[in-house]
């Protein structure tokens, strides 16, 4: 049944029943494997067994089944020149279905490598999604780079608090020191120089500006007083006392955008440890697409496995080729022309039906020509009696 033969026909060569057996045995192996590759390929999809499979493995069985035996039920033809094309175009067809149902049986068998390489694959991708979120979102004021300019929307984080502020008004602060400690090193250096010109004054010291007389003269007075004049106009004691306040407040906002530094880093690390943690949920069971694709991956990777990866998948090309190869090694068996003898016997019944039916048809259609040539006669027939008539009755009246 399963090779397509008429069993009433093969009983007229039963010694080729065995040969057809075998021939639906292969029909039926070939049919099974698909169907068991098929439910792989259900179950590598959803990443799940059920046993709604059955559904979808069962019509793909049953057309796999009826697929093959209609490659080795039909005729391949007589002669070379029609046995090839045929042959070539119902192979090719094996062929195709032949890697569409090898793919799911090579990936189960390579199962646990390639489980492993996704698995290796999503760890690596979540370790580039940590360090990328860590690049976009570097903490402000460190040594860390300033983030790229390539760096998306969804890569930024809003953050509750930042140390921007903290560090903008410190860099303010440090600005206002450092200029203030520089106005005060000027003036406490000129001070310094009418203070040691005053001193000198006084005890008397010889040289340029200087009287050389020792005493409290009106030169020295009058230097000593241009000493303290400065020193108010300047505001030497006052602008000190501020950079003081200035330094202690840099100390504090230094405090304080440590502080902020590390409560920066702790928040970036939770929300880049969210991220993190929803793009693991996403990525959820490992489909069949992730599977190919880490197939191909091992198969690149080493040539070893790649050699082996090829061989489990020709062979299970080779075994859904089977059928029709048996068919077309297998030869015309007797039982072939005898089908060949009923359909050519059948043809000619055919034709000879076709041809009665024909003939009959022609005979139906001169018998119906020839019936209404009749009725025309007929019909003239009655004409002319009818006018002979009105004639008569004419010339009487006249």
């Amino acid at each position: 049944m399963l090779a397509g033969v008429d069993e009433r026909l093969l009983d007229r060569v039963p010694q080729e029943r065995a040969w057809y057996t075998s021939l639906g045995g292969v029909v039926l192996g070939t049919a099974t494997i698909a169907a068991i590759s098929m439910y792989f390929a259900i179950t590598q999809a959803v990443g799940a067994s059920s046993w709604l499979a059955v559904f979808p493995v069962l019509v793909w069985f049953l057309f796999i089944l009826n697929v093959d035996r209609w490659l080795v039920s039909s005729r391949l033809g007589e002669g070379w020149f029609r046995r090839v094309p045929v042959l070539a175009m119902r192979v090719l067809m094996a062929f195709f279905f032949g890697v569409i149902i090898a793919e799911p049986l090579v990936l189960r068998i390579f199962e646990t490598a390639v489980i492993q390489h996704v698995a290796d694959q999503r760890t690596e991708a979540l370790a580039q999604l940590s360090g990328r979120l860590k690049t976009c979102n570097p903490v402000p004021g460190s040594t860390e780079p300033p983030a790229p300019a390539d760096c998306k929307a969804t890569e930024t984080f809003n953050f509750d608090q930042s140390p921007v502020a903290t560090l903008r008004e410190l860099s303010t602060r440090r600005a206002d020191a450092e200029a203030l400690a520089k106005t005060i090193d000027g003036d406490s250096a000129q001070l310094r120089a009418i203070n040691d010109m005053a001193r000198r004054e006084c005890v008397g010291d010889s040289g340029s500006g200087l009287t050389g007389q020792r005493g409290v003269g009106p030169n020295c007075r009058r230097l000593r007083a241009e000493a303290d004049a400065f020193k108010r106009t300047r505001q030497l004691d006052a602008n000190g006392v501020k950079l003081v306040n200035l330094r202690t407040q840099i100390s504090e906002l230094e405090s304080a955008a440590r502080t902020s530094h590390a409560a920066f880093e702790a928040e970036r690390e939770t929300k880049i440890e969210a991220r993190v943690a929803e793009e693991r949920s996403h990525q959820g069971n490992i489909g069949l697409l992730e599977r190919l694709g880490a197939l191909h991956d091992l198969a690149d990777s080493s040539g070893v496995l790649a050699v082996g990866i090829w061989a489990v998948r020709i062979f299970f090309i080779l075994v859904d080729c089977m059928p029709i190869l048996v068919k077309f090694v297998g030869g015309s068996t007797t039982y072939d022309k005898l089908v060949s003898a009923q359909l050519a016997v059948a043809e000619r019944d055919l034709n000879h039906d076709i041809e009665a039916e024909y003939a009959e048809r022609e005979a139906l259609l001169r018998k119906r020509r020839a019936e209404i040539d009749l009725e025309i006669l007929e019909h003239k027939a009655e004409l002319n009696t009818r006018l002979h008539r009105a004639a008569d009755r004419l010339s009487e009246r006249v």
